[in-house]
């Protein structure tokens, strides 16, 4: 139920909370190990989406405000824009592949722990280790 949960309350970009709340207050091994495997997923999602806005930031020279002007931002060096615009363009690939698998995943891991298995979800790193 965690990975749902987790899930649920990502649509609404907050499912560190969730799995965080769950992986906290739980007592019960199983249901903190799913809990530490779904915290881990969204950590991951958070931090993809940090770095994928930085560097989008970083590689503007100007936003559009709502009103209809524009803010001047600092330019990078000749260089350095390219580097930061090809990794805003793999990091912003990557987090859209990554918001798709975001919706199966939960799933996934859920029909897992109906049968007893804590389903690591693939490709994540451990930000939050075991506490044994």
């Amino acid at each position: 139920m965690v990975h749902i949960f987790g899930f649920l309350t990502g649509l609404f970009g907050a499912g560190i909370v969730g799995a965080g709340i769950v992986y906290l207050a739980s007592s019960h091994q199983f249901t903190k190990e799913n809990a530490r495997h779904a915290l881990n997923w969204h950590l991951s999602i958070t931090i993809l989406a940090i770095i994928t806005i930085v560097t989008f930031l970083f590689g503007a020279e100007e936003l559009e405000t709502g009103t209809g002007g524009t803010i001047e931002l600092i330019t990078l060096p000749a260089p350095l824009d390219t580097v930061v615009t090809v990794v805003a363009i793999v990091s912003a690939f990557v987090f859209i592949v990554a918001s798709f698998l975001g919706l199966i995943f939960p799933f996934i891991a859920t029909g897992k722990a109906i049968f007893g298995t804590a389903w690591k979800y693939p490709l994540v790193p451990e930000f939050v280790s075991n506490d044994e």
